[in-house]
Formats: structure tokens, sequence, C-alpha cells
């Protein structure tokens, strides 16, 4: 097994190696009934390990952005005007390609043995392909079974106009732009951050953006550099405050993670967004190897990703800036002074007699309660609500998931499985919760072949 193996470049610059699976090997091997067993991922990455091109994790933390904040936009997969809530709420509806529930899956898998300390997981991966372009669906793009996004995604040309200014550094090689870099590729990586540790992620020997298996490998490569543990607070924080400098962006990526690993999602069949045709959903066809995607309890278990703590964010955020050699580098941002010094014989004398202390007005506006989060102690344990929700909607969802589960013969759920029915339920009504109960159903069939025990039903 390569997982205690390390290369040696530099001064020791790189750590952990792990082989690329083949896409055809890892195709077969990631379904539904082999991921619900992790020796099936550690057999799939030994039967890889001969012959294929490894992964590296760099020791040090990547810091060139993978992509540059726009004024006014989070990310090409969000419309404009669309508040986090939307997306968050709109998640089990909008759905996600089977060719890129495949790469996010592929990417956790490598990164446990590349970089096990890094505990990433696949719901991460997940969210930035979101927001960054809807899994490869923005613009009128199809994502296809290949995992290659045609006609191709670009971001806005980064020519200081009203984005940072970064000259070409790929002569129009990735972007077709031989003046200016603009983000390519599902997972948005500017060209000069994605020359610098690009990655083949299906072992086809070419590092292409727009291939979401190489885009969404190269995403956990830039996430896990470094040394941080993405199941704490505040190095996940900073590592999507690294890929994308803006904490809005990083708010909404960590939100939607949660929501996904909480199983806020759904498996759709590859093509664009708005074409209904030809998009097969997972509720359709169950036990399909095609269309069945991993869940949360398949290998290796995803991270729930934790809230961040308040008050330790940072309080300044870095701005792009060109240097003459083409390439941008961080400084922080600036603040203006807090008072401004008056000119001589300006001022002027006070109006009321210095023993009458100054009276200032109270603030007009409050500030913004925390948000609600409800909260139900039941027999398998704690279940919590949307935020947002109250105890009563939280009760009403968690009865009508006992309920619905009985029905099918689950009357001993888990609780991983009560909240995430429930999750479902409050984010996308009953047909979220019929989705959450055949997957479960689908796995429950499963059991005798993979010796039980997975669900404990």
């Amino acid at each position: 097994m390569a997982m205690g193996k390390r290369r040696a470049l530099g001064g020791g610059g790189w750590r952990q190696v792990a082989p690329l699976i083949p896409l055809a090997l890892f195709a077969s091997a990631f379904t539904v009934s082999a991921t619900d067993d992790p020796a099936v991922a550690t057999a799939a990455l030994e039967q890889g390990s001969s012959g294929n091109s490894p992964v590296v994790v760099p020791k040090t933390p990547i810091g060139d952005p993978a992509n540059i904040a726009v004024p006014g936009v989070v990310g090409n997969g969000v419309d404009p005007g669309e508040q986090p809530t939307q997306v968050v709420s709109g998640l089990s509806r909008n759905g996600i390609p089977n060719a890129a529930l495949k790469a996010y899956s592929r990417a956790q898998q490598v990164m446990a043995q590349a970089d096990p300390g890094c505990q990433l997981p696949w719901t991460l991966v997940a969210a930035i392909g979101r927001v960054e372009s809807n899994h490869g669906r923005f613009g009128g793009n199809s994502l296809m079974t290949n995992g290659v996004v045609t006609p191709g995604i670009l971001g806005p040309r980064l020519d200081g106009t009203s984005t940072a200014r970064i000259t070409d550094s790929d002569g129009g090689k990735l972007d077709g732009d031989a003046a200016y870099d603009r983000a390519v590729g599902p997972m948005q990586f500017i060209p000069q951050t994605w020359q610098l540790m690009g990655v083949d992620g299906d072992g086809d020997g070419v590092k292409n953006p727009q291939d979401i298996d190489d885009a969404a490998m190269s995403t956990a490569v830039y996430l896990c550099s470094g040394s941080g543990n993405l199941s704490k607070a505040s190095d996940l924080n900073a590592a999507v405050l690294r890929y994308n400098h803006s904490q809005q962006y990083a708010d909404l990526v960590i939100s939607i993670a949660k929501a996904y690993a909480g199983g806020s999602w759904i498996a759709v069949g590859n093509g664009t967004e708005s074409d209904d045709q030809g998009v097969d959903r997972a509720s359709d066809r169950i036990g399909d190897p095609e269309t069945d995607a991993p869940a949360d309890d398949n290998l290796p278990q995803a991270v729930d990703l934790p809230t961040y703590p308040a008050g330790t964010k940072p309080t300044s955020k870095p701005t792009m800036v060109q240097e003459g050699d083409g390439k941008p580098t961080t400084t922080p941002t600036k603040r203006p002074p807090t008072t401004t010094p008056s000119k001589p014989g300006t001022t002027k004398p006070p109006t009321s007699e210095p023993s009458t202390p100054p009276t200032s007005k109270p603030p007009t506006s409050k500030p913004p309660a925390p948000p609600v989060v409800a909260k139900l102690q039941t027999s398998v344990g704690l279940i919590v609500g949307s935020v947002g929700t109250t105890l009563t909607e939280l009760t009403t969802a968690t009865t009508y998931c006992q309920s619905e589960m009985a029905k099918v013969t689950i009357t001993r759920p888990t609780q991983d499985q009560l909240q995430k029915c429930v999750t479902a339920y409050q984010t996308g009504g009953t047909k979220a919760v019929d989705q959450v109960i055949r997957n479960l159903l689908s796995a429950l069939g499963l059991l005798g072949v993979l010796g039980g025990g997975v669900l404990g039903n």
C-alpha cells in the first residue's frame, strides 16, 4: 500500500502519496453496493497502485487562490440575487449529476489514503462544485458521461475592469484568452493556479480543468495542502477562504457542505441544468449503478462539518493586486482612518457649557439576533432542525419521518437516518423524504451481500 510512502521533492515540501485509480476501475468499484464496505475501497486503491501516477499533497498550504472573488458575485452556480438560504433549501431539488458524484466521492477516497489527517469529506468538494458551476452545468454547459464539461466553462475576464487584474499566464491555452486570465472548468481554477497544482484525477494522462474528475481531485489536493484538519472549524474556514478570498463565499460553501452531509442531495443523470430530457432521477432507477451514488453512510463517513466559532473569523479579507511580473499577491485590506484631523481655525467653540456632558442618540437598529435552531430529544438521540424552524415544526417533521419509516419496517432507525429524513422533510418536503427512504431500502437490500450491520437494521 502506498499510504506510508513519502516523495522527497526539494526541501520535503510534499507529503503522503496515494495511487490514482483508473476511471474504469473506479466506475465499477464505487457503486452503491461497493461503497457500503470500506474494505472494497481499500482493495480498489490497492488494485490501482501499480503503474499509475500518484497523488501528492503539499505540506505547505497553497497560497494562490483557485478562483478570484468577483464583486457582487458569489459564484457562477448561484444566480444573481439568490439568497444563501434559498440555495441551501433547494439542494435536494437541484440534484448532483452522477458523473460529478463519482468524482467527488473518488476525491475523498484518495485523500483518505494520501492525507488521512486532512479529514476531507466529499460533501465539501461537492459544495464548491455547486457554488462554482452548479456541478458543471452553468451557462448551458453539459456534463458528459466521461466527466468532461461541454462546451466548457469560462469565468469573467480578469482585466481589472470589475475584477482583479491578472495578465495572461498560459498563452490562452486553457481559457482562450492570450491577454488576460479567466477561471476555467467546473471548479473554476484560474490558469496560473491550475498550472501549479492541477492533477490528472482519472489517470488518462491529461490534466484537464474542464474534466470534473481532474478538477475535483485538484480541489481536494488544494484544500488538504498544509497541515490543516478539516474537521476543525478554523482549519475548514481557512482552507475554503484560501480557495476564494471571500468570506461570503466560504460561509455559503460550508453551509452547503453541512446540508449535503445531512442528506440534502439527490443523484440525477448527467446533462444540462435546464434539460430535463435524459436526466434520470435516482428515485426512478434504484439499484442501477449508472444512476445511484454513494450516501453519507458510505466509506469513509463524511465529516459533520462544524459551525465556525463566533468571533474568530479573519478581520480583514485579502485583496488581489497585480505585480509587475503578472502574478497576483495577497495583501491585507487597509482600513481607512477613523478620524480626520481638523484644519487650523476651523474648530468651532462648544455650544453648551463645559460641565454639560455631550449627548448621543441610541442606535436606531438592533444587532441581528442569532439564528434560532430547534432541537428535539428522541429515543435515538438529539434531532436538530433547520435554521429558523420552530420546535412544533421539528416535532411534526420527526413524527412524519418515524411514521413513514415504520411503514417500510424501519421501526428502529438510527439517529443519523432519522436526522437525514427530518432534514429532507424540512428542505424538500414529502418527496425528499420518499427519496431518503428509498435510499435506505436500497442499502438494506444489500446487507446479506455485505455481511450486515452497515445501517444497524
